[in-house]
């Protein structure tokens, strides 16, 4: 399904989500290698509306590392 997928992947989940759950986070990991996962303290499934600063927080440093200047 994604295994052709070679750039770097972030997952930002909120860790009281009851929709992403560390098995299916395991599983994504298993079709990308490279994924990142960011956990949100504090925040739901809806992160960006939940803690807006704090999803900006878990995306900026991976951002960071992987985009070219």
């Amino acid at each position: 399904m994604c295994h052709n997928i070679t750039i770097p992947a972030l997952l930002v989940r909120g860790a009281q989500s009851d929709v992403v759950t560390t098995g299916g986070i395991d599983e994504l990991r298993e079709r990308l290698p490279q994924l990142e996962v960011g956990t949100v303290p504090g925040a739901g499934h809806m992160i960006a509306g939940d803690r807006n600063e704090a999803f900006n927080g878990a995306i900026l440093p991976f951002l960071e590392r992987h985009m070219s200047a």
